[in-house]
């Protein structure tokens, strides 16, 4: 006889039931849910307390829709002691869903006093508030969400409001807010909500996607990384988080890597046309000018409409190399009648009292009005045209960004307006309600500009002015404001809708507070002469390669500084046509981007700037003279082509003024060849500043006010905008 020991029965009992839960689990997982659900039953007619056959039960009941027997088992199996947070979840969600809120908020609190934490059980806890309340969240969500997508702004964002006052914990209602103040522009408060929305569900790929694109819209592309990395994390084949992701290192000057992220947005999404532009502003800062183009061009074709594109296409056919002034001013033209044929109705009449001697009131309507170069040439005309009884100064600036520069330049007007929030037809009743009188636009189709609004004549008088060095192409906007160096009466009308009003002086230039003193000639000290450009890689296409490189091979102990260079992308381009045009790397030295005082002590380390063409350099010329480092340029066909031989011009300085590349290498040489002639020049430019005419500054803000004046009196006697030229004042 064998000798066995007798299992107890309740052991035998657990023991079949728990291998019958594997096999509910293989149906499960094979879809039977019918088969799970019999195999549950019989466990539990084996064991009524089984917790795991309960609960598993109760979430086959839920799928099949049959809630009061779902609720029943998964009560039972927390009775059992599943304490499982899967489970106190899945009994809310049932309760909700069985429109049973006070049950619902019961077990929520049970819950929370079994130590369930976390923000799937918030999210249920806001839900059971609105059910309390008789209003399904859900359908709560969706309905903000449709008038979201319908733009009843005001609906939606009352509703979210009222969402996440009732359900704070409630990440969606918060992410929903976030989405209706960014509609409504308001980027500050669309980063705290969607901040809010983040710090609850820290898993929305799409949450933490907007708020890294409101971080960089604040221009907080540092802090913006972190969130739309992780983003990436959760949802790698994302376009709209690659194409944010490319934004932010855009912005940081990582030119390689935008491309890639813009590109990599596009594999996933290829007719996503935000990706197309991003791309092509991406290919046009590496100086692949054609290459944007096309990517603009591709945008245009599916997007007609999309005016941002329209003008980031004409902005890089001003770099375009070869292409004929004539068909720049084409394409322009283009564009001015694609917009106007937009209006679907003529301005409105303005009422503007027609009196030619009385205080004007002036606009100036811009998205630069903070840190940027526009900046330095506008601040000097607003602190000395400010407090003058003819004039009263309104700003319109199109930027959240109000930083310390935009605080000095507030202080001399008499009103500003951040309008980078209003659609334009708000910001053109705004600026009918203030009366504004001349309207002067400083962004022509630079970012933030606001040219649909200009095609509306809000103002009786408009003028282009500073930002932009071509034609904005539409018939609204009445004056361009030059100087006789920058386009010579008579030769450049043809190249502008707008009637060109000659100043005294086109621009003035305030240079940075502090800068460091003009040190001696390093030529002196060297034995060699030192090249340097400071311009954007995307202003330096083959040609000038080429015409900087006959220089170099002429002067054959020369080196060239490359400065400002972008953190990733641009400069082996660069070193790859020097190298085909013979120029040694050793001979060339490449500096990144660095802080402002940094980049003006680079030029002690400089003789000579080379300049750009067809697009020459602008705020980059004006701080190297004032530096002491004059630039040797060819004067072009263009205004944008034209900057710098009109500031050599007011200077004095017509000797490093080139008539074409081979003059270019000329006039370099003979340059080079009178090395103490340079240190003088070096040594006195900053005086130059001032020059025979007096101060340049108050020369500019005095040709301005009278040329103002003098529009405004045509305008009151009837007549049409026309080209004159501003005396500079006597005395």
């Amino acid at each position: 006889m064998n000798d066995t020991t007798a299992i107890p029965l309740n052991e035998e009992i657990q023991r079949v039931a728990d291998e019958a839960m594997r096999i509910v689990q293989g149906h499960i997982d094979a879809g039977e849910s019918a088969e799970a659900a019999t195999v549950c039953r019989a466990v539990l007619e084996m064991q009524p307390a089984h917790a795991q056959a309960h609960y598993q039960l109760g979430l086959l009941e839920w799928k099949a829709n049959a809630l009061p027997s779902a609720a029943h088992h998964l009560s039972h199996a927390l009775q059992a002691g599943l304490q499982d947070a899967a489970c106190w979840l899945a009994y809310i969600e049932v309760l909700l869903d069985g429109a049973e809120a006070v049950a619902a908020r019961e077990v929520v609190d049970l819950a929370r006093g079994n130590g369930v934490r976390g923000a799937a059980l918030d999210k249920l806890t806001a839900r059971v508030t609105r059910a309390e309340r008789g209003v399904p969240l859900d359908a709560e969500i969706d309905a903000i969400i449709e008038a979201l997508a319908q733009d009843r702004l005001d609906e939606a964002e009352a509703e979210a409001r009222a969402l996440v006052r009732d359900c704070p914990q409630y990440a969606q209602g918060w992410k929903a807010l976030g989405v209706a103040f960014h509609k409504r522009g308001q980027v500050a408060p669309a980063l705290e909500a969607m901040s809010a929305a983040a710090q609850r569900d820290p898993d929305d790929a799409e949450t933490l996607n907007n708020q890294g694109f409101l971080l960089r819209t604040l221009g907080r592309a540092q802090e913006a990384q972190a969130p739309l990395q992780r983003a990436l994390a959760l949802d790698p084949d994302n376009a709209a988080i690659h194409k944010n992701i490319g934004l932010i290192l855009f912005d940081m000057g990582r030119m390689a890597e935008a491309e890639a992220s813009a590109r990599a947005a596009l594999a996933l999404e290829p007719d996503n046309m935000a990706a197309m532009n991003s791309l092509g502003v991406t290919l046009q800062h590496q100086n692949r000018i054609p290459e944007a183009i096309e990517a603009y061009r591709r945008v245009l074709a599916e997007e007609p409409d999309n005016f941002g594109v329209h003008s980031n296409m004409l902005f890089a056919m001003m770099q375009l190399d070869g292409l004929a002034a004539e068909e720049l001013f084409r394409a322009h033209r283009r564009f001015g009648e694609w917009l106007e044929a937009q209006l679907e109705t003529a301005p409105s009449a303005h009422r503007n009292t027609r009196d030619p001697e009385r205080q004007l009131r002036i606009g100036f309507l811009s998205g630069d009005l903070r840190h940027h170069a526009v900046a330095s040439f506008i601040e000097p005309v607003f602190e000395r045209l400010a407090g003058r009884p003819g004039l009263s100064l309104h700003v319109y600036h199109n930027h959240i960004v109000h930083d310390h520069v935009s605080q000095r330049l507030h202080a001399h007007v008499a009103q500003w307006w951040v309008t980078s929030s209003m659609n334009d037809e708000a910001l053109d009743e705004r600026i009918r309600a203030d009366e504004i009188d001349i309207l002067i636009d400083l962004s022509g189709h630079t970012a933030y500009n606001r040219l649909t609004l200009l095609g509306r004549k809000p103002a009786p008088i408009q003028v282009s002015w500073i930002g932009y060095p071509g034609t904005t192409g539409l018939r609204a906007v009445d004056y361009y404001l030059t100087d006789r160096f920058v386009l010579p009466p008579g030769r450049f009308d043809a190249q502008f809708t707008e009637q060109l009003v000659h100043l005294p002086i086109a621009a003035p230039f305030q240079p940075e507070r502090g800068a460091p003193e003009v040190g001696p000639l390093p030529a002196l000290a060297n034995g060699h002469v030192t090249f340097g450009s400071f311009n954007r890689v995307s202003k330096i296409g083959r040609a000038v390669v080429a015409a900087w490189s006959r220089l170099l091979r002429a002067l054959p102990d020369s080196t060239l500084l490359l400065a400002g260079l972008p953190d990733n992308g641009g400069a082996d381009q660069l070193l790859g046509w020097l190298a085909e045009e013979g120029i040694d790397a050793a001979r060339v030295r490449l500096h990144k981007r660095c802080g402002m005082r940094d980049y003006l002590s680079l030029h002690h380390e400089i003789d000579i700037l080379l300049d750009s063409f067809p697009y020459s350099g602008g705020t980059t010329i004006m701080h190297a003279l004032w530096m002491g480092v004059p630039p040797l340029s060819v004067a072009g066909d263009t205004a944008a082509g034209r900057q710098t031989s009109c500031i050599l011009e007011h200077l004095g300085l017509q000797q490093f003024i080139a008539a074409d590349a081979a003059d270019f290498e000329r006039k370099g040489l003979a340059i080079c060849r009178d090395l103490d002639a340079l240190a003088q020049v070096r040594a006195g430019l900053r005086g130059r500043f001032a020059g025979p005419a007096g101060d340049h500054h108050a020369l500019a803000a005095d040709g301005l006010e009278d040329a103002l004046r003098l529009m405004w009196r045509r305008w009151c006697d009837g007549l049409p905008a026309a080209t004159f030229e501003v005396p500079a004042r006597r005395g």
